[in-house]
């Protein structure tokens, strides 16, 4: 949509997380140092965004799985009930 509205995908920008800005706080209570990327193209910001969710979507999965998903274990019925 950026390159729609623009009418060209070569704008170089440099972002800074809302996460790692140098005041937000690591769960161990370590501040998180700023992090800040640079891009070259609208595009190749669009792909490190679809990257990172796909990243983020498999670690959700992965504490899903570990925390919630029990092994089924049938129990036996008795054949008189």
């Amino acid at each position: 949509m950026l390159r729609k509205f623009y009418g060209t995908d070569h704008i170089g920008f440099t972002f800074e997380s809302a996460e790692f800005n140098g005041m937000t706080l690591n769960p161990d209570g370590t501040v998180r140092p700023p992090e800040k990327r640079a891009f070259s193209s609208l595009s190749q910001a669009e792909e490190e965004n679809g990257q990172s969710r796909i990243l983020q979507g498999r670690k959700v999965a992965d504490y899903i799985y570990a925390k919630a998903f029990q092994p089924f274990i049938p129990q036996h019925q008795n054949p008189d009930s």
